[in-house]
């Protein structure tokens, strides 16, 4: 999603989040349509958001994920994000 993160929106830069100062950049929560905003936020957002970050760094952790080559990455923009092609990846089990 370009239009949201930028034309680099598909490469991996952690770097992108942190700040010259070496503090972490906070993105406006706005970004992140599935929990609303204002008085009408999601009340579990906070644990959503903490499991989330549990599992992906899990799965990162034991597993080498690769989009499959060729298959055209393209999101599509609704309340919640959806790929719009699906996302065809492999997954490989990392040897430690």
């Amino acid at each position: 999603m370009p239009w949201i993160w930028g034309d680099d929106c598909l490469e991996f830069k952690p770097e992108r989040w942190i700040a010259e100062n070496g503090k972490l950049i906070i993105e406006p929560i706005s970004k992140f349509f599935p929990f609303n905003t204002g008085p009408r936020t999601c009340m579990g957002k906070d644990i959503a958001f903490t499991i989330m970050k549990s599992v992906v760094s899990a799965v990162l952790f034991n597993f080498h994920v690769q989009v499959v080559e060729g298959h055209h990455v393209c999101p599509k923009p609704t309340l919640n994000l959806h790929m719009k092609n699906g996302l065809k990846v492999n997954i490989r089990k990392r040897t430690i």
